[in-house]
């Protein structure tokens, strides 16, 4: 019998020739990236009795600490943690650490340490997101990471695997961020619960690895432990992109006679764009269902949509166009490197002129540290979440869709057909 993606990986991390659904197995981690939350695996170390924290790091040419949620700090409490940080990283003489990097940690990890065929964890819940590399990865709690951190392994129950099977193209309004929503509304926020999700067929294919981000992000909306593509020419131009030695891969394909729990087809030719509304991402609406409703920020960034792509969409809607004067409208790209290919491709100096705001690279629009709400307005947002209080402001409602409907609506001042 074959295996899925998932399953291959595991199995071969566990040094066993097969695994089967619900199987515990104790595989060996390739790869560990973590963010602010270091500091807290110190600390899970130190609580659990080991006052020096962590006896050792496995493997320092495995191990990758990212400063991503709150840099620059915004306030004293922030500052403070990341000298707590830094600290740390010369305790335990960390080699791959990225101080005042102000990218997203996923986008940062995929330019630049993420690899297809490894096993890699991360320490944020949106690490999936590797998983468009072909990198079977998912974001693990303090505890299993100081555990991981100290052996190299950690246990796994190997999931179910659910293949999405996707053929056609996405329209002019749509992209990947409405395939998710449609999964959601058809199938719940439950269905990938505790699963591996396989994306393939020739819509797959046909997807840039940019595009492919948004849809392993938001995998674990959907309660996914992985998200994963199949390895292609495009993932391995992505990779050979990067600056440096690139250390040696092995990408992985399933099986043709894999099991899967389920198989879902979906043509991208006939979503329509759909939006998450307050205060979860299973609330989906069609635009008929809400145009018209106030927009007083709109927002574009994010590990699911802040990439060069985005911009260059966002950038194309507003055009000949200037942001509704009861607007505001937030830009954050999600790296340098998509910064600096906006900037050169003349995009800044387009959002500038219409009357975007374009921060630095970083998470805040996501978490809500910067662009904070009012009381009583209403946020779309092409970010990954919008439960209540995400944003800020009392009785505030905040709307999620792709790029192009939050540009539309900021110029509109409100979310509307398009």
């Amino acid at each position: 019998m074959g295996m899925t993606i998932a399953e291959k990986v595991l199995a071969r991390n566990s040094g066993l020739d097969i695994v089967h659904p619900g199987q515990y197995v104790d595989a060996k981690i390739d790869r560990i990236i973590a963010d602010e939350e270091f500091y807290r695996i110190h600390a899970a170390a130190v609580n659990g009795g080991m006052t020096d924290g962590l006896p050792r790091i496995w493997d320092l040419d495995r191990v990758h600490v990212v400063i991503d949620h709150f840099e620059p700090p915004l306030n004293e409490t922030q500052a403070v943690r990341q000298q707590m940080i830094r600290k740390l990283i010369d305790k335990y003489g960390i080699k791959y650490f990225k101080d005042m990097s102000c990218s997203v940690i996923h986008q940062h990890s995929v330019e630049n340490w993420a690899l297809p065929g490894e096993l890699s964890l991360g320490s944020d819940s949106h690490s999936c997101a590797w998983g468009a590399l072909n990198c079977v990865s998912s974001g693990m709690g303090e505890h299993e990471l100081a555990y991981a951190m100290t052996f190299g392994e950690l246990w796994f129950r190997v999931p179910q695997t659910i293949k999405i099977f996707l053929k056609g193209d996405f329209g002019k309004w749509t992209d990947p961020k409405d395939l998710m929503f449609y999964l959601a509304k058809k199938y719940s926020v439950s269905l990938g619960l505790y699963k591996s999700l396989e994306f393939c067929g020739p819509g797959a294919s046909a997807m840039s690895v940019s595009q492919r981000l948004t849809c392993s992000v938001h995998a674990v909306e959907l309660g996914a432990k992985f998200g994963l593509f199949e390895f292609d020419d495009k993932t391995a131009e992505f990779i050979e992109c990067r600056q440096g030695a690139i250390p040696e891969y092995t990408p992985v394909s399933p099986d043709d006679d894999a099991m899967y729990e389920s198989e879902i087809e979906v043509d991208l030719g006939t979503l329509k764009p759909l939006i998450a509304c307050p205060h979860n991402f299973e609330n989906i609406a069609g635009l008929d269902d809400v145009k018209g409703t106030p927009i007083h920020q709109a927002q574009v960034g994010s590990c699911a949509n802040g990439r060069l792509e985005d911009l260059r969409a966002v950038w194309e809607v507003l055009k000949g166009h200037h942001v509704h004067r009861r607007t505001r409208f937030l830009v954050q790209p999600a790296s340098w490197n998509v910064y600096k290919a906006a900037m050169h491709e003349g995009i800044i100096d387009g959002l500038l002129d219409s009357g975007v705001q374009v921060l630095s690279p970083g998470c805040h629009l996501c978490l809500g540290m910067q662009g904070r709400l009012g009381e009583n307005e209403n946020a779309i947002t092409s970010t990954t979440r919008n439960h209540n209080g995400r944003l800020g402001g009392k009785n505030c409602k905040v709307y999620i869709a792709n790029p192009k409907i939050v540009a539309a609506a900021a110029i509109a001042g409100e979310i509307t057909e398009v």
